[in-house]
């Protein structure tokens, strides 16, 4: 079975209405952390559409492990409009997994400091957002990750919209 998914996870309450109008639709909510579902084309054109080509402070690994890892600072930008904080927290991660095989790649922040090390797991994001593991459940289950197998059908019309940009 295969759990392949890109979020950006937003710790503390959200503005779902202003979440909605920037194409952010949460797929998960637990306690105070929000998880909307994205991928690099999504990431792309809002930093098109903004024009803000400055990159999140990512480890040198993500970049080179996993091409498809959203990387622009426009999710900062994203995550401080929605969570109406100037200094957001919240993280973006990413699973790649098909019969137990693959990766997983994360990077948590308050503001624009990164608070994960190189080679952060999902976990670890998770619990720099506040996210608490049980006797039973780690963080990326407590929150209920295991139930999020892939990303949702409409940020495929995020391809379309990077093509008419040029992106």
């Amino acid at each position: 079975m295969s759990h392949s998914m890109c979020a950006l996870v937003v710790a503390g309450q959200v503005d779902t209405t202003r979440a909605r109008s920037v194409g952010l639709h949460a797929r998960l909510t637990y306690e105070d952390v929000s998880v909307f579902p994205i991928d690099h084309y999504f990431s792309a054109y809002w930093a098109a559409v903004r024009g803000n080509p400055a990159s999140l402070d990512l480890p040198d690994g993500i970049v080179s492990e996993s091409v498809t890892f959203p990387g622009e600072a426009v999710l900062h930008d994203l995550a401080r409009e929605v969570s109406g904080r100037d200094r957001p927290l919240f993280a973006v991660v990413q699973t790649e997994y098909v019969a137990g095989t693959g990766g997983q790649w994360a990077a948590a922040f308050d503001g624009e400091a990164r608070l994960t090390p190189d080679g952060a797991t999902v976990n670890q994001a998770l619990a720099a957002l506040g996210v608490r593991a049980t006797a039973t459940t780690d963080e990326f289950d407590t929150i209920g990750l295991g139930t999020f197998r892939g990303n949702p059908e409409y940020l495929r019309a995020y391809v379309a919209l990077c093509d008419e940009l040029g992106v």
